[in-house]
């Protein structure tokens, strides 16, 4: 398959093409990109932020990629696409095929892809990089199986160029999940020879577009182009990302053209830029959202009812105002508006309705005032807001919040620990976006990023139905009663679903977004 059709980029979760007079030719100072998260890590197994995932894809190629489709209402000059997750397209794959039972899946590669090594991508090379990310106990044994744990048979090299995986189920979305970044084909010889998973944290071991030339934790990384990629030549040589977390540095620095793209400025910065002629302000609506989740299996907050006397606590409305400044969307469920499985009907948002709040508490049988850390992850400048407003607004019920702002690693140490002990406000959605996908990590009972702890066996026996059914007006019944369990439970507090946005300069003439994956700048340019 043409690699032309793969033009498929990102930076925490989303994609941009730049082009200009001069298309192609090279540069004298690279591309700037300021971003406020680092990563946690660089590892593809390891990296579990919808917010990070992204960030690694121009290091490592993927078997499959999607096509793209374009979006509508783009400002003027500036070309929008998305990916169209109906439309799976080959990468370091140039076919693949699934038995009629739907257990095997064969991939056959293309000829000629090397590792920055200089090492050839063969079938054993990307058995092992699947094999590696199945037992890596993290995210890419999410990916790997799908969150069908205990799914994947084998990983076998039929021959040099054929790979194998074998299913013990069905499942379509072990072939979705090789679009991912998580399961970028990583040169695990090269890894081995350099101390194992500690380096690959800090360091790559793909095939990607770009080289990692230098990376400095919490304050940039270099990109340089990879002269042995087997796709065309990055139209921008060199990109530079600067990793800074604090919103008004970021900010000053978008105002003074200090970055040719800048991400994940707080909604009020964005607003505040809305007239600035130098600057250019895409936004992406996309199944993404800002919520609270509440730790379910720590009392007091098993409780049922002090959970839905919080939801009835939050001023939503004010919140969308003064912290998305109208960006984003109100609703209250498991699914946000932008996702197929979304009722309307079923997923109005609460009211803010503090004597309803207060009657449910005391209904709670709750002995007040009770304590409640809130984990927040630093670089997610609207988190902070959030926070802060929630401090006030569940004050006046007894609970007391206190605010603990975390590094992406220790952030992702609360995350994905076995308990939930703290509130974590997070920036969140599915990698790919299906519900099947959404609920088996959110809501599963022994997900480790149940990010609630919530557990509802009728609902988990709802998702285990639904599952295997093709049937997308059949599968919306099984989603429709999961909300209503869902809803009823209360397991966590959707703030709204967000609406991304990116602010880059007037030479930007393209842009691509993407749910969760590649931050391909290989087709930028200014």
């Amino acid at each position: 398959m043409n690699n032309s059709s793969m033009q498929r980029g990102l930076i925490t979760g989303l994609a941009l093409t730049v082009t200009a007079l001069g298309v192609g030719a090279a540069q004298a100072e690279p591309l700037i990109i300021n971003r406020s998260a680092t990563p946690a890590t660089l590892d593809p197994a390891f990296v579990c932020d919808i917010a990070d995932n992204g960030f690694i894809a121009p290091l490592y190629s993927t078997l499959l990629t999607y096509d793209a489709k374009p979006v509508p209402d783009a400002p003027e000059g500036v070309t929008v696409t998305t990916e169209d997750d109906t439309k799976l397209i080959g990468d370091l794959a140039e076919s693949w095929s699934v038995s009629d039972d739907g257990k095997t899946i064969t991939l056959v590669l293309r000829d000629g892809a090397k590792f920055t090594s200089g090492r050839t991508i063969d079938a054993a090379a990307v058995a092992a990089s699947l094999q590696r990310a199945l037992q890596s106990g993290a995210c890419g044994t999410y990916f790997m199986e799908a969150a069908q744990f205990g799914n994947t048979a084998s990983i076998e090299a039929a021959d040099d160029k054929t790979v194998v995986i074998t299913l013990n189920r069905a499942e379509p979305l072990v072939l979705h999940a090789l679009t991912q970044p998580n399961l970028g084909i990583v040169d695990v010889a090269e890894v081995e020879a350099n101390g194992g998973n500690d380096w690959l944290a800090t360091n790559a071991a793909g095939s990607g577009p770009y080289i990692l030339a230098e990376y400095q934790a919490g304050v940039k990384a270099a990109f340089n182009a990879n002269p042995d990629y087997y796709g065309p030549a990055p139209l921008e040589p060199d990109v530079l990302v600067n990793f800074i977390p604090d919103n008004a540095t970021l900010l000053l620095q978008a105002r003074n053209g200090g970055a040719d793209v800048t991400l994940g400025l707080s909604r009020a910065a964005v607003a505040s830029l809305a007239d600035d002629a130098s600057l250019v302000v895409i936004q992406t609506p996309s199944p993404r959202w800002q919520l609270v989740s509440l730790p379910n299996q720590h009392p007091p907050f098993d409780n049922t009812k002090l959970r839905e006397a919080l939801s009835y606590a939050t001023p939503y409305d004010a919140i969308l105002r003064n912290v998305a400044h109208g960006l984003g969307e109100l609703y209250f469920g498991p699914f946000p508006p932008e996702f197929e499985a979304f009722n309307a009907e079923l997923s109005t948002p609460r009211a803010y309705d503090v004597d309803k709040a207060k009657a449910l508490a005391e209904e709670s049988g709750v002995s007040f005032p009770v304590q409640l850390e809130m984990v927040i992850r630093e670089g997610q400048n609207d988190q902070e807001q959030i926070a802060t407003i929630l401090q006030g607004a569940w004050a006046p019920l007894g609970v007391e919040v206190s605010i603990s702002k975390l590094p992406a690693s220790g952030y992702f140490e609360v995350v994905s620990s076995e308990k939930k002990e703290a509130a974590i406000v997070r920036f969140d959605g599915p990698s790919v976006a299906d519900p099947a996908w959404l609920l088996d990590y959110d809501m599963r009972c022994k997900s480790t990023f149940n990010t609630s702890n919530y557990c509802n066996a009728e609902a988990e026996a709802l998702l285990d139905e639904a599952h295997p059914i093709a049937d997308q007006a059949k599968r919306q019944e099984y989603w429709d009663k999961i909300t209503a369990i869902w809803t009823a439970d209360t397991p966590r507090i959707p703030i709204y679903e967000d609406v991304f946005t990116a602010v880059v300069s007037p030479d930007v003439t393209q842009w691509r977004f993407a749910q969760d994956g590649p931050f391909q700048i290989q087709f930028w340019s200014r």
